[in-house]
């Protein structure tokens, strides 16, 4: 496997000069975590030298054009990023984080205050990066921040969570998502890694936590054409479900890693039960049910690999048939790990893709895991622990 992980680092490589974004998701920081990952994997020389490089490019990146704050494209993933780095060569002063707090906290508290709390482009996204911020050095500041979002939040989802978690968009009119992106599983996860890293936290979640997944249990309802239980959203004017692919961003994958957090949370054995069922029963979902167009992690197969390995980690249970299986489809995805096309769906195309929501960065960082030359902490970044 180390032969494949290094093929796709050249490619990755060749398309770093292409990559003018600094997204965690979508661009730079991305690569960031990549090199940082294969230096600590295989410590030479040449990756080092290369996650310095890319670093270095996202700093000029950010003077030179205004970035978004978010954790999904702008810098509150990238901050994260730098939070996160193994490398013991790369020193960033505490100056320097404060600068990101500052750029970051007016929208935060912003998009707080106005109930908007999505995990991957608004308040829970970027509380990501202050949950590090905390946990690296206890800041008093950062505390305070992070205190009130957290009693904003827990405090919004007990006496409303529809009206924090609805939605609206042109396409789909007012609508609810169920998933690990967007949905109710994002919420019960966040909850779990805000209560387990903020320790000042005095507030119970517990209460909050049922409230989620009352709602969420409540919208569980079996699709026989994709064999999943869990939708992707619920269309309040049209009083119906939007199907799931299996994958990570949507569907019973995600949900059932919310549900089994939840049930060890609250130690709930029926909870960690339903957990279990959802992932035994995803086993037999064939590719063809799938829904899957292409070998990304966010709708893709190596999103489904990775949480099957996932899976068999925490729940203790053996998945590695399903994980060859996937390896598999992703071999023949991308042509023997040759090339890493993403199927856009507004156009109906495959286009190639580096960054690590649907493209290399992200297959190359699974393909770390599953060998155990890396751990899993990194999938935190997609709300999975």
């Amino acid at each position: 496997m180390k032969d494949k992980i290094l093929k796709i680092e050249k490619n990755i490589w060749n398309a770093y000069n292409k990559e003018n974004n600094i997204g965690l998701y979508n661009g730079l920081s991305g690569f960031i975590l990549f090199y940082d990952s294969l230096y600590k994997a295989y410590p030479v020389e040449e990756f080092e030298n290369k996650l310095l490089a890319v670093i270095e490019k996202a700093n000029e990146l950010i003077e030179e054009k205004q970035n978004s704050i978010s954790l999904c494209s702008g810098i509150a993933g990238y901050g994260l990023t730098l939070l996160r780095l193994k490398a013991d060569s790369i020193d960033i002063s505490e100056d320097y984080f404060e600068s990101i707090d500052t750029f970051l906290l007016e929208d935060f508290e912003f998009l707080s205050e106005s109930n908007n709390f999505d995990f991957m482009h608004e308040a829970m996204g970027i509380a990501m990066y202050f949950i590090e911020r905390y946990k690296l050095n206890k800041n008093s500041v950062v505390a305070e921040v992070l205190d009130v979002f957290a009693e904003k939040l827990i405090y919004q989802i007990n006496i409303d969570f529809k009206n924090v978690l609805g939605k609206f968009e042109e396409s789909r009119g007012n609508y609810y998502s169920l998933g690990m992106a967007h949905g109710v599983a994002s919420y019960l996860n966040f909850l779990i890694y805000l209560k387990t890293h903020f320790t000042a936290l005095n507030s119970d979640i517990s209460k909050t936590l049922r409230v989620c997944v009352d709602f969420l249990v409540s919208y569980k309802k079996y699709d026989p054409k994709t064999k999943q239980y869990y939708a992707n959203c619920f269309l309040l004017e049209e009083n119906q479900f939007l199907p799931s692919r299996l994958s990570w961003c949507q569907g019973d994958l995600g949900v059932s890693n919310a549900l089994y957090n939840t049930g060890v949370f609250l130690d709930d054995p029926i909870l960690i039960e339903e957990a279990i069922a959802l992932m035994n029963h995803s086993v037999s979902i064939t590719f063809t049910d799938s829904g899957v167009d292409d070998f990304g992690f966010c709708h893709g197969s190596t999103g489904i690999l990775v949480q099957f390995y996932l899976a068999s980690k925490k729940y203790n249970i053996d998945y590695n048939q399903e994980i060859d299986h996937w390896v598999e489809i992703v071999k023949k995805q991308t042509n023997n790990f040759e090339e890493y096309l993403w199927y856009e769906n507004s156009s109906n195309l495959y286009k190639p893709k580096y960054d690590i929501l649907v493209g290399a960065v992200g297959l190359a960082l699974t393909l770390l895991t599953i060998e155990n030359k890396i751990d899993t902490k990194w999938l935190e970044i997609f709300n999975l622990h």
